[in-house]
């Protein structure tokens, strides 16, 4: 059947990006689903984009969202797609016709490539996290996923939110057995937040173990959540890997001295770093980043009031943007598990 919905309808576009409008594009999705016409269904999300209009101002962030968007059309359009914008820094995008795995996953790779590339425009590298524009998005297929559009858009939902957690920077394509039992909602986000917490809390303090057995174990489950590369403790000389998924072969030790230098102030406790926002003045730790393809890290110190024990390292082979959710349960490992240092007899 021929789609003829562009040449029926009259079409409301953005004005500033020139896309589809949300409601014309929900028209659009429901006249393929009534004609059962299958395609991919991309909901695409800017990371970070509020710090570009709070730092540069509006008309910057307006200039970023033009580019960006236009680059999105290019590849959706080239596939005989079209895009349409959800509101703020959201877009929306389909390609009919289309449901094999293997040829949304290389589109959808396409356009997380094309939106990082540079894109000239002064001093946006630093007002975002990753010094560039990037972008997560959340993919379904018609009629696989869903069969109305609040479906389609709530599994989309699903998986966007999934890449949100592993860190941003990345698309995710829905799996019904892998991230059907996600909630959105804000509540629910609290609640998983908190159940995180309560099982690292478990976990560390199980005396059927040693305090450091547990916090292996640890590690381990929350690398894995997360999908970090690697956790690891340093201090004065010892470092010992927590957790490795393979990834980063070489993660090395870095003097202490080192970390600390990369605070912008004394009272800042944890340290997240972005490979390419490294300059001239810590090109030791650069280097050592680079060789070992590590690109994000946090450093977190395992404090109490009375002593400072080590630091753990969360390294990432892959950009990222270190998440709200992520920062506070990693700070939360470092805290208890110092805590728990202070009440034994085991060493760091």
């Amino acid at each position: 059947m021929k789609n003829d919905f562009f040449q029926k309808n009259s079409i409301v576009y953005d004005s500033l990006t020139n896309t589809i409008s949300r409601n014309s594009f929900c028209d659009y999705m429901n006249y393929l689903i009534n004609n059962n016409i299958k395609f991919a269904f991309f909901f695409f999300d800017f990371d970070d984009f509020k710090s570009i209009n709070d730092v540069l101002g509006h008309n910057v962030g307006d200039e970023a969202l033009v580019l960006s968007s236009n680059r999105i059309k290019e590849i959706i359009n080239r596939h005989g797609g079209h895009v349409g914008r959800y509101g703020g820094d959201e877009f929306l995008g389909i390609v009919e016709d289309l449901d094999d795995y293997d040829s949304v996953w290389n589109i959808a790779r396409e356009i997380n490539e094309r939106v990082r590339e540079d894109n000239n425009i002064e001093n946006l590298s630093y007002a975002l996290p990753a010094g560039r524009m990037t972008i997560t998005t959340g993919i379904s297929r018609f009629p696989q996923d869903g069969k109305t559009v609040e479906e389609i858009f709530k599994v989309t939902d699903k998986a966007l939110y999934r890449g949100k957690q592993k860190g941003k920077n990345c698309f995710i394509i829905y799996n019904k057995k892998l991230h059907s039992n996600i909630h959105t909602e804000s509540d629910a986000r609290q609640l998983d937040t908190k159940n995180i917490i309560d099982y690292i809390f478990i976990a560390l303090t199980d005396k059927s173990r040693s305090i450091n057995d547990n916090l292996k174990h640890v590690c381990s489950f929350i690398a894995n959540y997360f999908d970090v590369s690697i956790f690891s403790k340093n201090y004065k000389g010892k470092f010992e890997i927590l957790f490795s998924n393979g990834s980063i072969p070489n993660a090395a030790y870095i003097d202490e001295n080192k970390l600390l230098d990369l605070r912008i102030n004394d009272a800042e406790q944890m340290i997240f770093m972005y490979i390419n926002q490294l300059d001239e003045n810590h090109a030791d730790v650069k280097k050592i980043f680079e060789d070992q393809s590590i690109h994000a890290s946090l450093i977190i110190p395992c404090s109490t009031k009375q002593k400072t024990y080590g630091y753990l390292r969360i390294d990432s082979k892959y950009e990222r943007i270190w998440g709200r959710e992520e920062k506070i349960i990693f700070q939360v490992i470092a805290n208890l598990y110092a805590v728990l240092l202070e009440f034994s007899n085991e060493e760091f």
